[in-house]
């Protein structure tokens, strides 16, 4: 696991002794990291990965998906074309 810090200096004499990673408690929120030194300890929370299923292709992704999803999105599209011609 890389660790940003603003002086990465500070862990060449202050090394992690430890890092742990725990499930949200908030259901907003990511994986609650927290890391800790001899001398000190911080936590904070990784960004909440977005729901696979909202994910939307760009066109060039549209052939790296796997064809039973493609072809669902596709049928939508086709559902949503027709619903168009209607009006």
């Amino acid at each position: 696991m890389l660790i940003h810090h603003r002086n990465s200096l500070d862990f060449v004499d202050n090394p992690i002794t430890r890092i742990s990673v725990f499930e949200p408690i908030n259901q907003n929120a990511g994986a609650e990291i927290s890391y800790a030194t001899d001398t000190s300890r911080k936590s904070f929370h990784l960004p909440k990965p977005p729901d696979p299923k909202s994910a939307r292709p760009m066109a060039i992704e549209s052939f790296a998906l796997d064809p039973q999803t493609y072809n669902e999105w596709m049928t939508e599209v086709e559902r949503y074309l027709e619903q168009q011609k209607s009006l």
